[in-house]
């Protein structure tokens, strides 16, 4: 009995049996136990939606067509919150190279929100090429749920499958 007991608390551990899966728009991925999907219809490049509505947790997935390298993407990504984003206080936290769906990828994480008064954001936008199109993950919540939330980004991010 104690056998059993330790095999389903290291199941539970590894989230296996509490994830749910996407497939649609050229991707699969899954995505934690009680997020939703959704299609986005007014942001342009978005292909899917994942949301966590009482954490304030949202995931988007973006395709867009390859027109420069990777790396010219990312350093415009980049440049373009920094800029954008700059009277609010933005705050680049982290920047790293990674692999997703056994391609490279470019990861930057970014807060912005000066004060109580302005909405207040930590971002992961993790950017990757797989043939001729860019996908871009952007993992959203508020900083002090970044920490809890970001194992939650990884499921989505790790398990990212381009069709």
């Amino acid at each position: 009995m104690k056998k059993y007991l330790i095999l389903l608390l290291v199941i539970l551990a590894t989230g296996c049996i509490f994830k749910g899966h996407y497939e649609g728009s050229g991707i699969s991925f899954d995505y934690p136990m009680g997020w939703v999907t959704g299609t986005v219809m007014d942001l342009p490049g978005a292909i899917v939606v994942v949301e966590d509505f009482s954490r304030e947790s949202t995931v988007f997935i973006f395709k867009e067509k390859a027109n420069t390298t990777l790396e010219e993407r990312y350093l415009e990504y980049a440049q373009k919150m920094s800029r954008e984003l700059s009277e609010y206080c933005y705050k680049q936290i982290s920047n790293r190279t990674l692999t997703v769906d056994g391609s490279k990828a470019y990861e930057i994480v970014y807060t912005f929100g000066c004060d109580q008064t302005q909405t207040r954001e930590q971002t992961r936008t993790v950017i990757l090429q797989k043939g001729d199109y860019f996908y871009i993950i952007e993992c959203k919540t508020t900083p002090e749920n970044f920490k809890n939330e970001n194992p939650n980004f990884d499921i989505i991010i790790n398990s990212l499958d381009i069709l």
